[in-house]
């Protein structure tokens, strides 16, 4: 009795997840910071580890994920796991990709006690944005037929892994790990993120812990929509779900924000830093009740019939307990909900960036970077990021030494500034240095703009002044030139110094001269360019108007405009092509509309026929009144032609006549009266 007591008592788990900074194709050091999250989470006492996506291997590898070397070192790097004690009492998931049957899968590796517990691929890949996984992997088949995720096959492990464990195969395709006490499941980064999403399934299932690997970069904002789907993921189906991140630029363009978290029944009882920190392994530990879980799904009614007739999903059994020792958890209590820290879109813009620096200057062995500055807006905001680098990585800060900006750049030789404020007056020096020599520039550009202006204007006062004097002296006479000969000597030369200078100032070899012979020259380029757009726009030619014919009466002037408006042309050009297909079509019409209405005949009123029986003559006489109503309407076209033709006439056109109505005449373009 007492055994079952504890038994039924036993619902703490104490699980981890984590943050990890990964590089692409960095498998030795991914190993390490495997290892070193493994014995954070042993030592705080967890019973389940999870990790970020293809965290053996770096998410970024792109297309080295195509290259048979890329899956013969990330197994490698499980059998440095397996060889070692790490697996010990724990329950391990690892990302990493995997072959089976010559298909590249994205998968989640199981492991515990130095054996490989199974093989999960993933679902649903990314493929959108800056995700391109299905140009490296395939989503795993699942038959539409087949209940719940289809059955498990067998997958054959390699000889490295063989001699260790001395497995052959392990189950591979969605499954649950059947535990003493719960089960757990998995879901993979973009799995989460679809409608029909795979832990909808699995907690009507019974599953009970979820663990999500995922690699999601940084974009603004989108820590909320992932925080939004977890929420409702847990909610609404109750249980505990586990999100596992990478963290800072593990080698491409991305910045992975991390912020590893864990939920129960829609609260968030830890989290991870977003981007706090600049360390390459952050472990969250939560204490989770599974007491707290099973009843949340036991008092919702209407989840409880829907599970009643869920889809199995195959389980995996493991000899392996996933919740502490009863004396363990006498002392232990359940981790404390708390609403999640979000930062302001501001922080994220200085954060995210700056964290994105930091780890591409430490891992790519430069100095420092050389930042330009102009003065704009683009220069001071990315001086305002490295000054916000500085800040979050001075040596005072820094919570690693060997990560420290003052052992990166003390290495090469460069010059660490003691702190962030020391680093901004730094750049503060260099920005205002390099905006003086711009204003210098400046400064002298407008000197000299100033000094010819100065020179021009004095030549003109100069010329002024000499035309006065001799304007003055040769008032009143003729002979204006023979007296400007006898004009002192010193008036003589002061007008020759002021010709003289207005030459070199605005002549061919001067500033002003070489100025406008340039505007000169780019116009007349302009000019040439503009006549050859007309040209090669120009109308296509048309033939000569034969003038009027002998036995016109001038009833169609105004439709000359089908052949061209006079009126809207200009002297020397011609319309575009676009423009005058559109006259010749107006034209066209209006011709063609005024043919139909002179060649119409008056049609015989059908009213009335139509209104007495076939067959019976009409009865009666026709009063004179309908008479002259029926002559009137007979005569209506052809007063509505006469007025037209009137104002034609007033109007003037190219000539155009056709003979009268009923007659057959030539039109524009050879066509006849209908």
């Amino acid at each position: 009795d007492k055994a079952a007591g504890r038994s039924v008592m036993s619902s703490l788990a104490r699980l981890a997840t984590c943050n990890l900074n990964q590089w692409a194709m960095d498998f030795r050091g991914n190993l390490e910071r495997i290892e070193a999250s493994i014995r954070e989470a042993k030592a705080a006492g967890c019973t389940f580890r999870t990790g970020p996506e293809l965290e053996v291997t770096g998410y970024s590898c792109e297309d080295s994920f195509l290259e048979a070397d890329t899956l013969a070192h990330a197994w490698e790097s499980l059998a440095a796991l397996l060889a070692s004690d790490l697996t010990d009492g724990i329950l391990c998931d690892i990302g990493m990709p995997v072959m089976h049957r010559n298909v590249s899968y994205n998968c989640r590796v199981v492991l515990l006690n130095r054996r490989v517990v199974g093989v999960r691929p993933k679902v649903c890949l990314a493929n959108d944005g800056n995700y391109r996984e299905m140009r490296y992997f395939t989503p795993w088949f699942i038959d539409p037929t087949s209940p719940g995720y289809g059955a498990l096959e067998q997958y054959y492990l390699p000889r490295i892994v063989r001699e260790l464990t001395g497995q052959r195969t392990v189950p591979i395709g969605i499954f649950a790990v059947a535990a003493l006490d719960t089960a757990l499941a998995f879901e993979t980064c973009e799995e989460l993120f679809t409608p029909l999403a795979p832990h909808i399934a699995l907690s009507l299932d019974g599953v009970e812990i979820i663990a999500n690997g995922s690699g999601s970069h940084h974009q603004l904002r989108k820590l909320q929509t992932r925080i939004d789907l977890v929420r409702g993921a847990t909610a609404k189906a109750g249980g505990v779900y586990l999100y596992a991140n990478q963290k800072g630029c593990d080698g491409g363009r991305l910045y992975f924000d991390g912020c590893a978290m864990a939920w129960v029944n829609g609260e968030c009882v830890a989290q991870g830093s977003q981007f706090e920190g600049l360390d390459e392994v952050e472990v969250v530990v939560a204490t989770v009740s599974l007491s707290d879980v099973r009843a949340f799904r036991a008092s919702f009614i209407a989840r409880s019939s829907q599970a009643a007739s869920a889809a199995s999903i195959p389980r995996v059994e493991v000899d392996f307990a996933l919740t502490l020792p009863y004396a363990d958890q006498l002392c232990s209590a359940p981790s404390r909900p708390s609403p999640p820290r979000l930062h302001s879109a501001m922080e994220e813009i200085a954060l995210g960036p700056s964290g994105w620096l930091w780890d591409y200057l430490r891992r790519s062995g430069q100095r420092g970077y050389f930042l330009p500055l102009s003065g704009g807006a683009d220069s001071s905001s990315t001086a305002a990021l490295v000054a916000a680098l500085w800040g979050r990585a001075a040596p005072s800060s820094g919570p690693d030494p060997d990560l420290s900006p003052s052992r990166c750049l003390r290495e090469g030789g460069g010059h660490v500034p003691a702190s962030g404020r020391g680093a901004g007056r730094g750049i503060g020096a260099v920005a205002v240095a390099r905006t003086r020599r711009r204003a210098a520039r400046h400064q002298a550009g407008r000197l000299h703009a100033a000094r010819l202006a100065r020179l021009v204007r004095q030549g003109a006062r100069d010329l002024l002044h000499g035309v006065r004097v001799l304007r003055r002296r040769d008032a009143g006479a003729r002979g204006a030139t023979r007296r400007a000969d006898r004009l002192p000597a010193h008036l003589h030369q002061h007008r020759r110094h002021a010709v003289c200078r207005l030459r070199d100032v605005c002549g061919d070899g001067g500033a002003l001269g070489r100025r406008a012979q340039r505007g000169g020259q780019a116009a007349a380029r302009d000019e040439d360019q503009a006549a050859r757009l007309r040209r090669a726009h120009a109308e296509p030619g048309a033939a000569k108007h034969p003038g009027p014919l002998p036995d016109g009466d001038g009833v169609l002037y105004g439709a000359a405009d089908a052949v061209g408006d006079r009126r809207r042309r200009d002297d020397g050009g011609r319309l575009a092509p676009r423009a005058w297909l559109r006259e010749r079509r107006r034209g066209a019409a209006r011709l063609l509309h005024k043919v139909r209405l002179l060649g119409r005949r008056p049609e015989p009123d059908r009213r009335r026929q139509q209104a007495r029986p076939q067959g019976v003559p009409r009865v009666g006489r026709t009063r004179a009144r309908d008479r002259g109503a029926r002559a009137r309407r007979r005569r209506a076209p052809q007063r509505r032609a006469d007025g037209r033709r009137r104002r034609a006439a007033r109007r003037g056109g190219h000539g155009h006549v056709v003979r009268r109505a009923g007659r057959a005449g030539l039109l524009p373009q050879g066509r006849a009266v209908r």
